[in-house]
């Protein structure tokens, strides 16, 4: 166990100084006056030296976790070396900047301007300070907040204490460990009430170098989203839904995708005779209370509903790993080569927003089958259902980053899927782990292409192979 958890903890400082190399720092602060940071960054090649660090650290944490899975299973200690193990590899990542995009100062600007009494979905970091404004990525210096009031309330109760923007970032990491800490509870909890393995789910999920990489080294609210959307779900029984409902609005009142955790709170609540009028109430009432928490918190932290005309603002990225996009920039492209029509066409109806559109759209109907059609009154089957849903609300939503699938890892992991769909999603972990570097947040094109076409590609290889492999099986055992 020992070589796995200093191979892990090496791989995650190897993360740390990499995004030194490399990150956008913020600019007039006491950071500066650190001479050995400036040298490296000043230093020929640095991006690439950074870059090469970050990948050799992800490979080493992704190796660790690997034997961490493999030597934890049907332990009675198990469950509790994953929980060592994730607190040692999150360790050296409390130093860090944010890695794989310039999210963190974003949350960082957002909340001193929450603090300063001024709206961040009326006003912009471009209106902070340097020390401020000057991490925040240039994309996002002029535009307005899309992340709901807690998030914001979360910063500016931080900038009431300092304004130093590394001391701000600390606070942040704050509530990425606590949404670790939640995760650590919910995951073994969830895992036993579906009859999965509890060690098994948890080394998927707090100890992998997917949830660490992003949810504490990039420190994405969206770890903090999927903690909470678990909880919800490990608090839901037939009969008892209002924890779970106010745990959903919670989640959404920090980014919007929480909401459809509510599709799980109604599946596990809803007694096995349930029929579709029943079901279709108890989505009212949950929807009700958990709408209900968003609307007070924007009311007690004074900044109303104004993230609600705030959350197109994403819409303006393209990204390949959105179903929705590439298939909007795929008929954009043929409507361009059929001549001027076409391009008439394109100018009228805007295919790549109209195609973000249906995508949204699509995901609707999916979750109003799954409501409908999915067998209540058994935790397992609503699990795996919810699981799925959340991994289509990733894929079909405008904008799709690497941390998105923070959204589903947890749920998936926790479901009793087949063995074949038990590949797939552990493949796709891994190579969530091994792929950060890729980001599109990174404008690198080369190695954003290549990693989105491993995350598509390989864990859907790994599904068919071990398919294939169970047929195979099942057809070669002699018939009594």
């Amino acid at each position: 166990m020992r070589a796995p958890l200093l191979r892990g903890a090496v791989g995650s400082a190897l993360l740390v100084v990499g995004g030194y190399c490399y990150m956008r720092l913020p600019r007039d602060t006491w950071m500066d006056r650190m001479p050995l940071l400036w040298s490296v960054r000043d230093a020929p090649h640095h991006l690439a030296w950074g870059l090469a660090l970050s990948a050799a650290g992800l490979a080493l944490l992704t190796w660790a976790w690997w034997d961490l899975r493999g030597a934890v299973r049907r332990e009675p200690a198990g469950l509790s070396r994953v929980r060592r193990a994730a607190a040692v590899w999150a360790a050296p990542l409390l130093l860090a900047p944010p890695l794989f995009s310039n999210d963190g100062w974003s949350y960082v600007a957002t909340g001193v301007l929450t603090g300063q009494g001024r709206s961040p979905y009326a006003w912009t970091p471009a209106a902070l300070p340097t020390p401020l404004r000057s991490g925040v990525a240039p994309v996002w210096q002029q535009t307005p907040s899309p992340y709901g009031p807690l998030s914001l309330a979360w910063g500016g109760v931080l900038s009431r204490v300092t304004h130093d923007p590394w001391l701000l970032l600390a606070g942040y990491r704050l509530a990425a460990v606590l949404g670790l800490v939640l995760l650590a509870w919910a995951v073994p909890v969830l895992a036993t009430k579906v009859g999965r393995d509890p060690v098994d789910a948890s080394v998927l999920v707090i100890a992998s170098p997917f949830v660490l990489a992003h949810g504490i080294g990039g420190l994405h609210n969206d770890l903090v989203v999927a903690a909470l959307a678990l909880a919800a779900l490990a608090v839901s029984r037939p009969g008892r839904w209002l924890p779970g409902a106010v745990l959903v609005g919670v989640a959404a009142a920090v980014k919007a995708p929480g909401i459809v955790a509510g599709l799980g709170v109604v599946l596990l609540s809803l007694h096995a005779a349930a029929g579709w009028i029943a079901r279709i109430g108890r989505t009212a009432v949950v929807g009700a209370v958990a709408g209900g928490v968003v609307l007070v918190s924007g009311w007690v932290t004074g900044l109303g509903t104004g993230w609600f005309g705030a959350l197109a603002v994403p819409d303006r990225e393209y990204t390949v790993l959105s179903l929705s996009a590439v298939g909007g920039r795929v008929v954009r492209s043929f409507l361009r080569h059929t001549g001027r029509s076409g391009v008439h066409l394109i100018h009228e109806v805007h295919p790549e927003i109209f195609a973000k559109r249906l995508g949204l759209v699509v995901l609707l109907l999916v979750g109003a089958w799954a409501l409908l059609r999915t067998r209540v009154g058994s935790p397992r089957q609503a699990v795996a259902v919810t699981g799925g849903v959340l991994l289509a609300a990733v894929v079909l939503s405008p904008v799709v980053h690497y941390w998105y699938f923070l959204w589903c890892v947890p749920v998936l992991a926790c479901a009793p899927l087949r063995r074949a769909e038990r590949a797939f999603v552990v493949v796709g972990i891994a190579v969530l782990g091994l792929t950060p570097v890729a980001d599109r947040a990174l404008r690198i094109r080369w190695l954003w292409e290549g990693g989105a076409w491993a995350l598509v590609l390989v864990p859907v290889l790994a599904w068919a192979a071990t398919a294939l492999r169970a047929r195979t099986r099942a057809v070669d055992v002699p018939k009594p």
